[in-house]
């Protein structure tokens, strides 16, 4: 079965106004976004793509694929927000319409097309494909792996197809490392085991792999890091060596056990709550011998996701975005077979979930007046592929779920387009139109952001603005006789006068000065 042009046309309606509109309203301040922005702003001032840097620094902890494709649209589109953010949408639309083609011809079309949604338009899928971090482009080529491994194992397939399977384990961890060779690798290992038995692990190599796609995968994963390590061994060492300890040793954003299931239903609402009644119908269609395998393999990829998140010492949202494509096949499938008092539960949550978000729509905009009503023009596109189901007369997706599935990204976008007007998320953005003449040296406290600055005050600036300690600042003194500093907290030095210029939230920019 493949999926008809009336759907496409539909889903693409929904997604392109979703993750389009006001892209560029929101500036940059998160700080895996900022890290994206600015290391590719500087690949593409200073023409060196090889070796990544940050506020001027080495930034080599992570696979340079993002900051590759960045930088790319920058030479396109400009260095903007907008250009920032472009990639990932591009790898949120490519992931719809994976699930859309491949799924249509082993779930039927409109299960297919109702899990493209649930994949895209939901808290989590809404807040990574709307921003220019690395994680989408990770998800695409985990998926796209999965995809193929399994076709591989259940249908075989030639030289090209396992030479296909190594490109996008490869792409994969050029984007964000380990977890791309982890998740796929696992799951089909262990799909091949349960289904095959003693031949299990005989069938997955023999099945996935070949000679050239073997090459393929450790020229791509690994050809970047090989001529690192020849060029600049030292910092090389260190920083891959920071960044396992930190990923999996030491852990900075170490979290208990149970972190990810006490988020799991706010992270992927609104469509997280039906994991539970799905799971149970799950149960009792595999007892009747009716549950599809594409969907016991999404709940075994579902499980070894968990268990390789759970053991991980870090724990981050963007991390749980990697739940994401067996959750979206699981339910999209549910909502389309489920009948019976699933299928009364389902239209019960869904119309609740309306009337509720339309509420506070209500609410807000009575509350926020003038503010609210410019936005909602914006958020009336979003009724368009509404209007197409109805006028089309489209099997696929099914119109409960496009309802929910809109309302919910006229929530996030009206949400976004006031929660980031807030002072110490534009803060990076005012101060840069206030920066002296390029001509005057200027840094920024080290402290900011965690020790490394902060990209963000680089990028508005269109120019390195170097990260200095307060202790090198007499030194820095001695040299050029006056610097100006951007800082959270003015330096108390012996000897130095300091006069603040210029102030924007919780920055001020210094001007500093020898006493005589």
């Amino acid at each position: 079965m493949k999926i008809s042009y009336s759907s496409l046309l539909v889903m693409l309606a929904l997604l392109l106004s979703a993750l389009l509109i006001g892209l560029g309203e929101r500036p940059l301040y998160k700080i895996q976004e900022v890290r994206i922005a600015e290391t590719a702003r500087e690949m593409v001032a200073s023409g060196d793509w090889l070796v990544p840097r940050y506020n001027g620094e080495l930034r080599l902890q992570k696979p340079p694929l993002p900051y590759w494709l960045t930088a790319a649209s920058y030479r396109l589109f400009g260095v903007n927000e907008i250009a920032t953010r472009l990639p990932a949408v591009l790898f949120g639309l490519l992931s719809a319409f994976l699930f859309a083609f491949w799924g249509a011809s082993r779930l039927g079309e409109r299960a297919s097309a109702n899990a493209a949604l649930v994949l895209v338009i939901s808290f989590i899928g809404l807040r990574y494909f709307r921003s220019g971090e690395a994680d989408p482009i990770l998800l695409f080529f985990i998926t796209a792996a999965c995809f193929v491994g399994y076709d591989l194992l259940e249908r075989g397939g030639d030289a090209l197809r396992r030479l296909l399977f190594g490109l996008l384990l490869g792409l994969g961890f050029l984007s964000k490392g380990p977890a791309a060779l982890a998740v796929p690798l696992l799951t089909l290992f262990s799909w091949s085991v349960l289904q095959r038995r003693g031949s299990g692990v005989r069938h997955f190599l023999q099945s996935c792999f070949n000679l050239p796609g073997l090459v393929v995968l450790l020229i791509v994963a690994f050809g970047w890091y090989a001529w690192l390590l020849a060029t600049l061994p030292d910092a090389a060492q260190y920083f891959i060596g920071r960044q396992v300890d930190e990923t999996f040793v030491s852990g900075t954003h170490a979290k208990p056990l149970w972190w990810y299931p006490q988020h799991f239903f706010e992270f992927f609402a609104p469509w997280g709550i039906l994991l539970l009644p799905a799971g149970w119908w799950a149960y009792r269609q595999r007892g009747l011998g009716s549950l599809p395998p594409v969907i016991r393999f999404a709940w075994l990829w579902l499980a070894v996701v968990f268990v390789l998140l759970m053991l991980t010492v870090n724990k981050q949202m963007q991390y749980a975005l990697l739940f994401a494509p067996p959750l979206s096949l699981i339910l999209g499938h549910y909502v389309t077979e489920a009948g019976g008092g699933f299928a009364r539960c389902n239209r019960i949550l869904f119309w609740l979930f309306c009337a509720a978000a339309i509420a506070a729509m209500g609410y807000l905009v009575f509350k926020n007046g003038n503010a609210a009503l410019a936005f909602l023009p914006w958020l009336a596109l979003l009724a368009l592929p509404l209007l197409l189901h109805r006028l089309l007369k489209v099997h696929a997706p099914a119109f409960p779920v496009l309802l929910v599935a809109v309302v919910s990204a006229v929530l996030y976008l009206y949400g976004e387009a006031n929660l980031s007007k807030e002072p110490h998320k534009t803060a990076a953005k005012t101060l840069a139109m206030q920066l002296p003449d390029p001509s005057v040296p200027l840094y920024q406290d080290r402290s900011i952001k965690g020790g490394e600055g902060d990209g963000a005050l680089s990028f508005y600036a269109g120019r390195v603005i170097p990260p200095v300690a307060t202790k090198d600042l007499p030194a820095l003194l001695e040299k050029q006789g006056e610097i100006w500093l951007i800082t959270e907290q003015p330096p108390a030095l012996e000897s130095v006068e300091v006069d603040i210029v210029a102030s924007v939230d919780e920055l001020d920019l210094c001007r500093l000065r020898r006493k005589p």
